[in-house]
């Protein structure tokens, strides 16, 4: 029985990695494809594949998690999980994390007022995902704004698709990390279980210790799960 639940995982965690693979090929060409619209002076439909980009690499990151809760032992919820995939409020508000804390966010934390802190966060969390899905929708079509029709030409600016395009550089580079991280726990999702549950406890800490710049400090913790991992299967051949 117990080598059945393990082959479960195993044939689970192959279909994600699979997953996460095609996601992030998915996201880097999405990026690729901004960047050529941006240069042919479409701005608008450029900010729109770079928002769909970053929401691709809130998938890849995602679906590491859940490969992580598979080795575990975790319940997971599957189609809880793939239908918040389908939801662009989900993807935006999983993104969120890795944005910097809001200074209402920070002042709580520092007088120790943790259900201010997550209030704040949560505020963070809607207004990332009502910006981001608005300029999404105002990249698209024309709307009625201010008392006028304003088409996308109109509302998306230089400065907009400049911003989301160095966000969606950095997240990329978080999704790789991500990914291999993945790729190296279904290698050896045996041989990696003790390391992993210590990774997890080392991403508690620092959660509660660099909130500020969790995400620098997540990408750090996975780029050394990677070496250690790499280490400890080469120990084991």
């Amino acid at each position: 029985m117990a080598d059945s639940k393990a082959d479960e995982n195993q044939a689970s965690l192959d279909v994600l990695l699979q997953g996460a693979e095609k996601t992030f090929t998915n996201a880097e060409q999405l990026f690729f494809e901004a960047e050529l619209l941006a240069k042919a002076g479409a701005l608008a439909r450029a900010l729109c594949l770079h928002q769909i980009s970053l929401e691709e690499c809130s998938k890849v990151n995602n679906l590491g998690a859940w490969g992580v809760s598979l080795v575990l032992g975790l319940e997971v919820d599957q189609k809880k999980v793939l239908a918040a995939f389908a939801r662009h409020s989900s993807k935006n508000k999983s993104n969120a994390y890795m944005l910097e804390s809001s200074e209402e966010e920070r002042e709580a934390r520092a007088r120790g007022d943790w259900k201010g802190a997550i209030e704040a966060f949560r505020r963070t969390q809607d207004e990332f995902h009502r910006e981001s899905n608005q300029n999404k929708n105002a990249s698209f079509y024309v709307d009625w704004v201010g008392g006028e029709f304003v088409a996308p030409n109109e509302r998306i600016t230089g400065e907009m698709l400049q911003e989301i395009t160095d966000r969606n550089a950095e997240f990329l580079g978080y999704a790789q990390n991500e990914l291999n991280a993945l790729r190296t726990l279904t290698a050896s999702p045996d041989v990696l279980r003790d390391l992993l549950s210590d990774v997890v406890e080392e991403s508690e800490k620092l959660r509660a210790e660099k909130p500020d710049n969790l995400a620098e400090a997540m990408d750090a913790m996975l780029s050394r799960f990677l070496e250690a991992g790499k280490a400890k299967s080469g120990n084991r051949a």
